[in-house]
């Protein structure tokens, strides 16, 4: 299943989404089609006007066939009318990431804010460094900002276990493998963008790709680490 077949489904299940949440209703066949979508199985994060939710199953009841999303609600807010949606962004969860798929480039985030993934250095263990950093609009014309995030972050590749940034955290062994993991070595400086000033020097991060969309997660509030991503930003690579 693609990602744009979800998009067709989900403004319908956008409507009950509030009641999904709220009262724990299972998942149910959508009209017209064989897709079971189970929102209650997600993880729900808040990231500025974005809500994101994590690893989505929507289970083909034919097949019995589970592919796992990543769904981005996007909303907009006047005093006149309060909270309005506006934007509906989903990806496929991909399966455990292997390092050949980070692909370095330049990014941009739904604000129009660009990173750059640059290209890795080989270290010991067969393991490779990876640096991300913020980016201004003399990388492209699709970036909006003349100044660059201040945000910086480097991921090793290979396991949470044995990772020479993040192996003496104690979260480490409950780390999945669907992520290949580092830390925030410059703050982010924006908020009300996907990374935003939660993102802080040594906070723990992820990353993973889906196509042309690289996926960052956010690991940790202050000085506690987490297994689940507390925050998403779900970036789209920029092809000129």
């Amino acid at each position: 299943m693609k990602s744009r077949n979800l998009k067709c489904i989900v403004p319908m299940l956008f409507l009950c989404f509030a009641c999904v949440i709220s009262v724990g209703v299972s998942a149910e066949v959508i009209p017209g089609t064989s897709l079971s979508v189970h929102f209650e199985s997600g993880n729900v994060v808040g990231s500025g006007r974005n809500i994101n939710m994590h690893r989505v199953p929507v289970i083909n009841v034919e097949t019995g066939q589970s592919t796992l999303y990543d769904v981005a609600f996007r909303f907009t807010f006047n005093p006149a009318d309060g909270f309005m949606f506006e934007q509906i962004s989903s990806v496929v969860v991909s399966q455990p990431v292997s390092v050949a798929n980070i692909t370095p480039g330049l990014y941009k985030d739904q604000t129009d804010l660009c990173y750059l993934l640059e290209r890795p250095s080989v270290l010991d263990d067969n393991r490779s460094l990876y640096t991300i950093r913020g980016a201004d609009n003399t990388a492209s014309g699709a970036c909006r900002s003349n100044t660059p995030d201040y945000f910086t972050a480097q991921i090793i590749s290979g396991s949470a276990t044995g990772h020479p940034d993040i192996d003496n955290r104690e979260i480490v062994p409950s780390l999945a493998d669907t992520y290949v993991y580092g830390v925030v070595a410059d703050d982010a400086r924006f908020n009300g963008v996907p990374i935003n000033q939660n993102w802080r020097q040594n906070s723990l991060i992820g990353a993973r790709q889906s196509g042309e969309q690289l996926i960052l997660g956010l690991f940790s509030d202050g000085v506690d680490d987490f297994k689940d991503p507390l925050e998403t930003a779900i970036l789209t690579r920029v092809v000129e």
